[in-house]
């Protein structure tokens, strides 16, 4: 399936204008790979200020440099050879995972040398959690690859519903969504540490048109249910009359919910246009408001796991191959 004619884009929101822990990068390029990237800082743990930085976050700093350092590295290894990055073996496709996280790796070594000499003192952390999903049309299929380092996501939505790719890493880590969303986490594993961290990887190929979703925590971590975070994409959708007006309209509406910075990257694939796009979620958004959302209202803890018990095998119907 071909990328649609809706263009991929990023939302991004700031609790303090210019000082948001998140960064974001799209690449869609002639060779047809399309690779998006969220990286979400480690607020909690990478908190400390440097002088050596404008008094920046170590968090704030962490997603901006890992952002960078991973986009360079698709610009320069992939960018007219896109196909050569996903059609590999699985060892291959390892190597080229360690390549990326070397790169990054020694991107933020670099910045951290620096801010130590500035600061006086080793043990610099710029913590950030990491989320790529490279994609490339095949025909009547579209290949996708996640990589991901934390608690951001990778998520798939078509007309059977939501479905999330990737797994979090977090000392609560449950494998079921519903019930993580009701315990506090501590992230485990993060690019930007003074530890070595893993970049995990998997594979995929989907056969239906549907939009691939990366988003950092914020943005579905603060809903009442994983229902509902499907619900705001498809019915801010339903009430836009464009591609753009979807875009302000979900900004607003994850805004409300997040309470906090928030970044979600965007690509749809198999669609002609946006109205297309509209009438082949139509039907699953009736089912999903019809089945779920309606049902929440006023429901206690009991009815809303009911609920999550009958959607989940929806949710979790398409693991990735895991190759890490």
């Amino acid at each position: 399936m071909n990328l649609s004619t809706i263009k991929p884009f990023i939302l991004q929101s700031e609790t303090v204008r210019g000082c948001g822990e998140d960064s974001a990068f799209v690449h869609n390029y002639e060779s047809g790979l399309v690779v998006t990237g969220v990286f979400d800082g480690c607020g909690d743990i990478g908190s400390r200020k440097y002088s050596g930085a404008n008094d920046r976050t170590g968090a704030y700093i962490g997603s901006r440099i890992a952002a960078c350092a991973a986009s360079e590295f698709f610009e320069q290894e992939y960018s007219k050879k896109g196909v050569s990055y996903i059609k590999r073996t699985s060892a291959e496709q390892l190597d080229c995972v360690r390549q990326l996280k070397d790169h990054i790796t020694g991107k933020l070594n670099e910045v951290k040398e620096r801010l130590g000499r500035s600061e006086m003192e080793s043990g610099i952390s710029l913590p950030t959690a990491v989320s790529i999903i490279a994609t490339m049309s095949a025909g009547k299929f579209t290949l996708c690859n996640c990589v991901w380092a934390g608690n951001s996501r990778g998520y798939m939505l078509d007309d059977q519903g939501l479905c999330q790719l990737t797994a979090d890493d977090t000392d609560v880590d449950s494998g079921d969504a519903f019930l993580d969303m009701r315990k506090k986490s501590r992230i485990t594993n993060f690019a930007g540490g003074n530890v070595s961290f893993l970049l995990r990887s998997g594979f995929t190929v989907l056969a239906r048109p549907s939009i691939l979703i990366n988003a950092s925590a914020d943005c579905f971590s603060h809903f009442r249910t994983p229902m509902d975070f499907e619900n705001v994409v498809l019915e801010t959708m339903a009430e836009a009359s464009s591609p753009s007006r979807w875009m302000a309209r979900l900004g607003e509406k994850m805004k409300k919910v997040s309470g906090g910075d928030f970044t979600m990257a965007v690509a749809c694939y198999g669609f002609e246009d946006f109205d297309d796009m509209k009438k082949y979620y139509s039907m699953r958004l009736i089912r999903l408001q019809n089945d779920y959302i309606n049902m929440q209202a006023g429901a206690d803890g009991k009815i809303l796991k009911q609920l999550w018990d009958k959607y989940k095998s929806v949710y979790y119907r398409n693991p990735l191959k895991r190759e890490y």
